[in-house]
């Protein structure tokens, strides 16, 4: 029977699947990658809408070129190295074990060798040249770079080349390097391939065309890296082997020559592969990289440490005399304490009535001493729980700022009030999206006041917003705020929720702000569907065609995502201009290649620090200005002596103003907080220029041990006997480092206040925790980041903050505030605020405010204040009738500010005292706290009314308790001046419960 012919497949059958399998694997990528399409189409639109494509375009336009030209770089090294390797192949395979394999590959590529080369050239140009891309930053300070002014001590190049040049030619001659050694390995492969090596062969290896090949290839690996030895020997100059950063002694007289002698080797090896090339074996090429290993080893590694464990650190103080000069000085530029002040700070107290009373403005910085701890555990949770009145508002952290309140410059503690999307009453995608799209106002209460409860005496509350004459907020809607993520669609069908008024009703309104992306066309609702992951922007029929949607409404994600190249505080801080809520981000540059500069330190509380990594240079250079109803984002240059912002400046001119910050809003400018905590931790080192007394430490600082804020007693301690001390409350352990704090105070010397942040030093060796010095820096617009150190006399050094915070402890009228204020067995917490340090003149004050929180109702309220003044310890319930028991302060009045009990709302008329009987208080007291289940039993809740109602029993029933305890029940009520609202209220409190 015949054999059947098989039947021929038509060429074109083969073309079709392969174009059908490259179209399967095309549309499974574009399926697979479209929401990495929409992410990227979406960002563009973002940048469009607030008019900063440039950086956009920028960044991303960096990003291919470089990858662009390290790829295409890579592919032409490889090709031509492959090209060569094909033409330098043997007509004639000698035989042997292996041809069988290589006849097989050689079968497989016949006539597509081309192809091949090409695709193994792309391939690995494409692993080797795309993650150039992560390098777009360092390019942009390469080609925009500019001089710092200043030189290093070592090699006399300008600090410009260290922070702008040398990373990213460090990672251009890394790059080479790695590169040169993947081209010959393939290109050995190549030849093996090709028949020009042979392992298991009698005859030749290596034929003298690939050896002169591989050779020329060996020699510009080691020329590359003979421009690595080059650039390393910059890099000593942020060593990190001495006492201290920078090229130490063993780093300039072992290392650097090692590093030298590397680079003859690496010329002298170079040239033995050349030579190579005419040379039989490999010999010569053997015996340079054997001799470049060893004096690596030897010279680069094993004889530094021989030399700086048994020559330097013996004497290390003497060899090390001149690179610790250089330290300081290197240091003290970059972390930016260069010019600090100075001042002697007699420490005497030898403070007069005058001193106080006089006009000398002490009498102002008394007034505005700050008694609410701004602290997330009590002024921040007594503002949350009394404003933040609907539980899809959210008041998460309290700042502290100045404003001009009846004339008079005032510390303030003020919050906005934001969206809490989770507290949303329906969790509906319109409810969420659509209806409640923004937070409400803000919150702000004087430092310094209180209500006879105990609450913050707020000058800005409520919804809808209280505004007092002083703050006034015109527009209210806060779209843009910290913790906000998702999106939210405006200009809807579905109107917004502005606030719900007391009846329960709601207010609506229209956002008309600039900020937003069209989503009216079905490209952008699709392409908004798939950035969320969300279906609704796209079906929903409350869409129309003008309504946008707003993305990025984190404050810091927001600034992030328009300067990616800074850093940005991780506290933004909200205030009030022109009627408008503005957010303020600091935003810094740093580097940690300046030369000889320690790196900083970066701990002591500071927690995720805004500052980023590893640095040794900072600077705040930048206030990013976020207006909170439309988004606007404006950068203002802060310090336009910084280098580094002027090269971002050349990167991008069209993002930053060039113009000052209107001056209202520069009033409210802050100098942060989180470079504070840095240039205090370093300079308690820092500050000692002597190179001797600066490593033996014997004049060292380091930043006083925080006192804590938990009081715990195991008894009630008596007040009236000898051996109360025996049973005192003792001082926590300390909880890290004193945090800095804003004050508003007149320090000694100016003529006038000014905000400032306080942070204080104590010795860094021994048991002697005395106080040493504090440091300030100044926020007033005059005199912006002035920094001074206030230095005590070693003879006479006063207490420290924990020392002082001990003694208060230990004061029997202090321990028995728990017996006095109901807390043993009344289910209630006694907590202390923030220990603060108040120079008067020549003088020390430290005042500490005393908050009770019931365990059923956390809302700390502020109940007593302790002084403390030339040893002497006084308490009571404000802070001008504590001082009165204290010397230098017996005349002060005991009504005013300064934490005297305000008994008045904004704009109201002073109330008299009630006398009625404990009876009738009790009565009232339940009448009002009927009132307040009313209001909460409402639908919705009307919980302003619910908080304020209960505020008002609680009163009342402090009232009864202190009549029928026999306590003092007797109101002082002063006139009130021209100028103030208040009257002064003389009680003492204890603890309700309703």
């Amino acid at each position: 029977m015949p054999r059947r012919e098989r039947r021929r497949r038509r060429p074109g059958s083969n073309r079709g699947r392969i174009l059908l399998i490259f179209a399967a694997i095309a549309l499974f990528v574009l399926i697979t990658s479209l929401r990495a399409i929409a992410s990227f189409y979406t960002d563009y639109l973002w940048f469009k809408s607030i008019g900063q494509t440039g950086v956009w375009r920028g960044v991303l336009g960096t990003k291919l070129v470089l990858a662009g030209v390290f790829i295409g770089v890579f592919f032409v090294l490889m090709w031509v190295s492959l090209f060569i390797a094909d033409r330098l192949a043997p007509k004639f395979r000698p035989t042997g074990p292996e041809e069988e394999l290589i006849e097989r590959y050689h079968d497989l590529i016949s006539g597509h060798v081309g192809l091949v080369r090409i695709g193994v050239a792309a391939l690995f140009a494409v692993i080797a040249g795309a993650p150039a891309s992560s390098q777009w930053n360092e390019w942009l300070l390469f080609r925009n770079r500019v001089s710092f002014g200043a030189t290093d001590p070592q090699f006399h190049k300008d600090i410009g080349f260290y922070v702008f040049q040398l990373p990213f030619l460090t990672f251009l001659v890394g790059w080479l390097f790695a590169a040169f050694v993947i081209v010959f390995i393939v290109t050995a492969v190549a030849h093996y391939l090709n028949g020009g090596i042979r392992v298991q062969t009698p005859f030749q290896r290596v034929t003298p065309q690939v050896k002169a090949h591989l050779s020329v290839l060996l020699a510009v690996l080691a020329l590359v890296k003979l421009g690595g030895y080059y650039l390393q020997q910059f890099q000593l100059t942020t060593s990190t082997r001495g006492t201290v950063d920078g090229a130490t002694y063993t780093d300039v007289h072992v290392q650097l020559p090692a590093i030298q002698l590397l680079m003859l080797i690496s010329l002298a090896a170079a040239t033995l592969f050349i030579l190579n090339i005419f040379r039989r074996g490999w010999v010569l090429p053997v015996l340079g990289v054997g001799l470049w290993a060893f004096v690596a080893i030897i010279a680069g590694s094993i004889l530094p440490a021989i030399i700086q464990k048994f020559r330097v650190e013996p004497s290390e103080s003497s060899k090390e005399r001149p690179y610790i000069e250089r330290n300081i000085a290197a240091t003290q530029e970059a972390i930016g304490l260069a010019k600090m002040s100075t001042v002697p700070f007699a420490s005497d107290n030898k403070l007069t009535a005058a001193d106080v009373t006089g006009t000398n403005g002490n009498q102002a910085t008394l007034d505005n001493i700050r008694l609410w701890d701004p602290a997330s555990n009590i002024l921040g949770k007594t503002f949350q729980q009394l404003q933040n009145l609907r539980p899809f508002y959210n008041i998460g952290d309290v700042d502290v700022d100045r404003y001009t309140i009846n004339g008079k410059k005032t510390q303030v503690m003020i919050s906005a009030r934001e969206l809490n999307t989770s507290g949303v009453p329906q969790s509906s995608w319109e409810a969420t999206h659509l209806a409640f799209t923004h937070g409400y106002g803000v919150v702000a209460a004087p430092s310094n006041d209180q209500t006879p409860t105990g609450d913050p005496a707020f000058i800005v509350k409520d919804i809808p917003v209280a505004n007092s004459d002083n703050i006034k907020v015109d527009e209210s809607a806060i779209y843009f705020g910290e913790n906000l993520s998702g999106y939210v669609v405006v200009n809807t069908k579905r109107e917004e929720i502005d606030f719900q008024k007391p009846d329960g009703s709601n207010s609506l309104r229209n956002y008309a702000g600039q900020d937003g992306i069209d989503i009216g066309s079905i490209v952008n609702k699709a392409a908004f569907a798939l950035r969320f992951g969300d279906f609704n922007p796209l079906v929903s029929g409350n869409l129309t065609g003008g309504s946008k949607i707003l993305i990025n409404r984190d404050i810091r994600s927001r600034v992030q995502a328009i300067a990616p190249f800074l850093s940005f505080d991780r506290d933004p801080y909200p205030v009030v201009v022109g009627g408008r809520i503005e957010w303020v981000v600091d935003g810094y540059t740093s580097t940690d290649r300046y030369p000889y500069a320690q790196r900083a330190i970066t701990d002591g509380g500071s927690g995720d620090n805004g500052l980023g990594g590893q640095f040794n240079y900072a600077r705040n250079a930048v206030k990013a200005v976020v207006d909170a109803y439309d988004g606007t984002i404006t950068l203002y240059v802060k310090d336009a002596t910084d280098p580094i912002i002027q090269a971002y400046q050349k990167a991008f001119p069209s993002l930053f103003t060039t113009t000052p910050a209107p001056a209202e809003l520069e009033a409210h400018f802050r100098y942060p907080e989180e470079l504070f905590r840095v240039q205090t931790n370093m300079w308690a080192r820092y500050h000692e220029t002597n190179p001797d007394t600066f490593y033996n430490q014997s004049n060292g600082w380091i930043v006083a041990p925080d006192p804590g804020q938990q009081v715990k007693v195991a008894a009630a301690a008596p007040t009236d006997s000898a051996n109360s001390n025996a049973n005192a409350n003792v001082p926590p352990s300390p909880q890290g480092r004193i945090p800095p704090y804003y004050l508003l105070m007149q320090l000694p010397g100016d003529a006038e206040q000014s905000f400032v942040l306080l942070r204080s030093f104590v010795p860094v060796q021994g048991n002697n925790q005395q106080l040493t010095a504090f440091m300030v820096a100044s926020s007033d617009p005059a005199t912006y980041g002035q920094l001074r150190t206030f230095v005590m006399p070693s003879n006479n050094l006063p207490p420290s903050p924990g020392q002082v915070a001990s003694k208060m402890s230990s004061d029997p009228t202090v321990s028995s505030l728990q017996t006095q204020l109901g807390i043993i067995g009344g289910g209630s917490d006694l907590l202390f605020g923030n220990l603060i340090t108040v120079p008067i003149q020549q003088s020390l004050l430290f005042v500490r405010p005393v908050y009770v929180q019931a365990t059923n109702n956390p809302i700390p309220q502020l109940r007593k204040v302790v002084v403390e003044f030339n040893g002497q310890v006084a308490v009571d319930d404000t802070l001008p009738l504590a001082l009165k028991k204290l010397d230098p302060f017996k005349d002060l009045p005991a009504s005013g500010a300064g934490g005297t009990p305000s008994t008045t709302t904004p704009g109201s008329t002073p109330t008299t005292p009630d006398l009625s009987t404990p009876a009738q208080l009790l009565a009232d007291a339940n009448r009002l706290f009927d009132e307040a289940n009313a209001a909460l039993a409402k639908s919705p809740p009307d919980f302003a009314t619910y908080q304020s109602k209960t505020q008002e029993g609680r009163a009342k029933i402090q009232q009864a308790a202190d009549l029928l305890n026999g306590a003092s029940s007797s109101t002082t009520t002063t006139a009130p001046s021209s100028t103030s609202t208040s009257s002064t209220t003389t009680t003492t409190t204890a603890v309700g419960t309703a």
